[in-house]
């Protein structure tokens, strides 16, 4: 097919494939991020928090562990104290943007998480992606509105198994929902369960920060990404949906007279054990979509940490068999999307490996010094199934003189 025989093409993939596998690096552990991102901190001269003066309680009177109707500037919940432009200071941190599906709407009661995302935003842009399903240990609530099956959270994480890695995702920075209220009555509600108490950060929510800086119907999120010309992604996820709103974030702070003001500093949070891998969800293609694995990195978290290596095998060994006919066909790629999801592979690393592949692919195809039209014509449908449509754009077929030649000596 490539000048070599399909065995030893598919034989050098799988070395290669275990050569990179065994230099997959194990989650590295919370306190060690949170050490490097505070002595970041401290290095820019923003460790330092201003004195903090009591912030005052929703003005319906209700306690911590009331409802909170809006999330205005100044009020707080049970974890949350919320900025604005109200009174109070700048918090100099970068922003985590939270978004989350659950079974209902009240997590006082038998509600849960069944979904969370968290993307990190500072100065740069965005950066770092963390989503997963959540086992609620009770039925998904209500499908048609979040897309989630019950057989997809059966191998899930539960709260629990996640909860160490969303609080270091979540220390040292300010947080962002959509309907932030929400939000926190969910989270206070699944850290209570652990027996866990969130101490009092800042947050902001751009519903809040909309229905202030932005002319709009209303402030769905889909209706102020649309009104901003931020593109509104298809299918729904918590991921999806935070990756909205940190799109749209940056714009609406720039509509803010000043940068927010808030209450409160940063407080640390406490420190968990992660049992657990996630589990992110996996999407089925559409008829007319790109192809499987662009559609399969856009619903992956670009995580930061690699998957446990044999999880990461399994994905390669799969990637491997699928490749043996040089493309991707539909239920092969489902498979492959099912098995980087499930694993915790993020699209960083989901890409990488393509990369390793495809690069050896290309070592295979040239071994013999002879490229065919044909040849180049797999490669670059391999490439293509792969995301990494113009990865051989740089080859050219052997011209007919030199193809005859090397055919005579």
């Amino acid at each position: 097919m490539f000048g070599v025989p399909v065995e030893v093409l598919v034989g050098a993939s799988v070395l290669t494939g275990l050569a990179l596998l065994g230099g997959l690096l194990l989650a590295v552990r919370a306190s060690g991020r949170r050490a490097a991102r505070r002595r970041a901190t401290a290095a820019r001269g923003g460790g330092a928090t201003p004195a903090i003066p009591t912030p005052r309680r929703p003005v319906d009177g209700a306690g911590p562990e009331g409802p909170i109707p809006f999330a205005e500037p100044g009020l707080r919940g049970p974890a949350f104290q919320y900025g604005g432009d109200g009174p109070g200071f700048p918090v100099d941190a970068p922003f985590v943007v939270v978004s989350i599906e659950t079974t209902g709407l009240a997590p006082d009661a038998d509600d849960r998480i069944v979904e969370i995302a968290v993307v990190r935003v500072d100065g740069s842009g965005v950066g770092d992606e963390y989503a997963t399903l959540l086992a609620p240990g009770r039925d998904v609530g209500p499908a048609l509105v979040h897309g989630i099956s019950p057989s997809e959270v059966l191998r899930a994480p539960t709260f629990g198994d996640v909860a160490g890695e969303l609080l270091d995702r979540l220390d040292g920075a300010v947080v962002v929902a959509h309907n932030a209220a929400v939000v926190e009555r969910f989270l206070t509600a699944e850290f209570g369960r652990l027996g866990v108490v969130l101490p009092l950060n800042p947050a902001l929510c751009t519903r809040w920060l909309a229905r202030r800086t932005v002319r709009a119907p209303d402030q769905r999120l889909d209706t102020l990404a649309r009104v901003l010309g931020v593109p509104v992604p298809d299918a729904r996820s918590a991921l999806t949906e935070a990756r909205t709103v940190a799109a749209v974030l940056p714009r609406l702070l720039a509509a803010l007279p000043e940068p927010p003001r808030f209450l409160t500093g940063l407080r640390p949070l406490p420190e968990l054990e992660v049992t657990a891998a996630p589990a992110a969800r996996f999407g089925e293609l559409r008829p007319g979509a790109r192809s499987w694995t662009a559609s399969m990195l856009d619903g992956l978290p670009r995580a930061v940490v690699d998957a446990p290596t044999a999880d990461a095998q399994r994905y390669v060994d799969a990637l491997l068999t699928a490749l043996t006919d040089d493309r991707i066909l539909g239920g092969e790629g489902l498979l492959l999307e099912r098995l980087a999801a499930s694993a915790g592979i993020g699209s960083d690393q989901v890409a990488a490996l393509h990369r390793r592949i495809l690069g050896h692919l290309r070592a295979g195809a040239l071994a013999n010094s002879i490229l065919t039209t044909a040849e180049l014509r797999q490669l670059k449908t391999a490439a293509s199934g792969l995301g990494q449509a113009d990865f051989f754009d740089d080859l050219r077929p052997t011209s007919p003189q030199d193809l005859m030649a090397a055919r005579l000596r």
